[in-house]
């Protein structure tokens, strides 16, 4: 029985969970609009409980072209970003704007003076790690590991010293990343993977006279 229920929900299924127990499943769609959350990006999730039994991401408006004269946001920047976000939506939105803040000033070319004082905050932080250490899926994504690896780069770019840029994941790869996590946890493991979302737009956009593919 599927009967429609209002705003376009369906009612709850029934399947075995991770433990053998019969419950009911219910399919949720995330995004494309939420606080900290990668623009166009959807995440279509299937719950049992509050536990995601499976997910499938995708990107709205994939085909649409980068508008023009966007600039290209570097990876130094990104991970200022990702940083941001993370700390935000782990409730702690003093260090996420100091975090905005460093991006806008290396977006300008100045100096981040702060950066050394923010990093140290955070990794003093036991109840950031605790809460970091929460939210590991049965896909064995690493919050904290991977908040660590973005602090890294971020120290090594001020310092000038090369660093190679992260494998993002695209969409198709964020359904084995969210599987078997808590539903409270998924805007935390989607900020801390900082999903490819604009690589689907530039692998899927038709360059116009005279414009590269970004």
């Amino acid at each position: 029985m599927n009967m429609p229920l209002p705003g376009g929900l369906s009612m709850a299924d029934v399947a075995d969970d991770r433990d053998g127990l019969a419950l009911d499943v219910l399919h949720l769609p995330l995004g494309p609009v939420l606080p900290e959350w990668p623009a166009g990006l959807v995440v279509d999730v299937a719950l049992q409980g509050d536990v995601i039994a499976s997910a499938a991401a995708r990107v709205l408006d994939a085909s649409e072209p980068y508008p023009p004269g966007r600039a290209r946001v570097t990876a130094a920047v990104r991970d200022l970003d990702a940083l941001a976000r993370i700390l935000a939506i782990a409730g702690w939105p003093g260090p996420a704007t100091r975090a905005r803040v460093l991006r806008d000033r290396l977006r300008r070319g100045e100096p981040m003076a702060d950066l050394a004082p923010l990093v140290r905050t955070i990794r003093r932080s036991k109840l950031l790690r605790l809460m970091l250490r929460d939210a590991v899926p049965s896909g064995g994504v690493d919050v904290a590991d991977l908040l660590e690896q973005r602090l890294l780069r971020i120290e090594a770019r001020a310092a000038g010293t090369p660093v190679d840029d992260p494998v993002r994941p695209g969409p198709a790869d964020l359904g084995a990343c969210l599987a078997g996590a808590e539903f409270a946890a998924a805007r935390l493991l989607i900020a801390a993977l900082d999903p490819d979302v604009d690589g689907v737009v530039a692998a899927t956009a038709t360059p116009g006279p005279g414009e590269e593919q970004r």
